[in-house]
């Protein structure tokens, strides 16, 4: 097996986040000339072409995809370790990656995030808001703040919160439609969730005991509870969504629980990262310092 340049490695995986290698060679002060003659050496090492590259196209090859993940996780590695060699008496720093959908980012973060930033002034962090699947192997993140369980056997999951759930519906949806007893009466309504795995026409709501799995008659999901909190304040079904967004609109009249002796089971929200980084400074300094916070709250 021939042996890799760094350079050339890094070269590539910079190009591919940056969109070209001009602004990747200037980034890494590299010149035009030699960033081409490097990448050409490292495709040569690999043994496949990695790069579209033309004067309208510049793609990733199917190759270069699956290359770019290992190239991402070397590099992250490498250039975590050396940090940590080069800092001084222990102090934590670099850049952190936080993903977080966009509503928990708020709910869960935006409180605490201040006095973390302040208690560790030299860990830039960035935080990226947005889907509940952020793709930890390809170190898109360094942490990501999830609801559920999903690539959970991949993973370290600490638990960070509960969120209690809340079906719900606007009045005037309500009055147009067949009134609801118990679950099986469900059936006839349409359905808003932010379940990842909600099919077209038909839910699952879990309780203590079980899973209940209910036929309706349509289902809309997003992993963005506040869509689907405005989709149901228009009156477009019943949802089902964390208690604290719901709540205040319930409180105000503005939407009615539905089925309000049923236990629902709250959603887990967990912290989690890769195992083979769970004592990587920046990471174990984050997640220790929110379990403690959301553990004394």
């Amino acid at each position: 097996m021939k042996d890799f340049s760094l350079s050339d490695v890094r070269l590539f995986a910079k190009a591919a986040q940056l969109g070209g290698l001009t602004p990747a060679a200037e980034v890494l002060k590299v010149p035009k000339a030699s960033a081409s003659r490097q990448l050409q050496r490292l495709e040569a090492t690999v043994g496949h072409l990695l790069l579209h590259r033309g004067a309208t196209r510049f793609a990733l090859t199917e190759e270069g995809r699956e290359f770019l993940a290992a190239a991402q996780h070397a590099l992250t590695i490498l250039d975590d370790v050396m940090l940590n060699l080069s800092s001084d008496g222990g102090a934590v720093s670099g850049r952190l990656r936080v993903a977080v959908p966009h509503y928990y980012g708020r709910e869960l973060l935006m409180k605490h995030l201040p006095a973390f930033m302040t208690a560790y002034p030299r860990l830039e962090v960035a935080i990226e808001t947005g889907t509940n699947r952020a793709d930890l192997q390809r170190y898109t993140a360094d942490v990501a703040i999830r609801c559920g369980r999903d690539d959970g056997d991949a993973l370290v999951l600490r638990s960070l919160a509960l969120e209690p759930l809340m079906l719900c519906a606007a009045p005037s949806y309500l009055a147009r439609h067949a009134p609801v007893a118990d679950l099986h009466d469900l059936a006839a309504h349409r359905f808003l969730t932010t379940d990842a795995d909600g099919r077209k026409r038909e839910i699952g709501l879990a309780t203590a005991e079980k899973t209940h799995r209910v036929r309706v008659e349509s289902v809309f999901q997003s992993d963005d509870p506040e869509m689907v909190l405005r989709l149901a304040l228009s009156g477009r079904g019943i949802a089902l969504l964390p208690q604290s967004l719901a709540r205040p609109q319930v409180d105000g009249a503005a939407l009615v629980q539905v089925l309000p002796s049923l236990a629902l089971k709250p959603h887990d929200i967990y912290l989690s990262y890769l195992p083979a980084r769970r004592n990587t400074p920046k990471i174990r300094t984050f997640v220790d310092y929110f379990l403690e916070v959301f553990r004394a709250a």
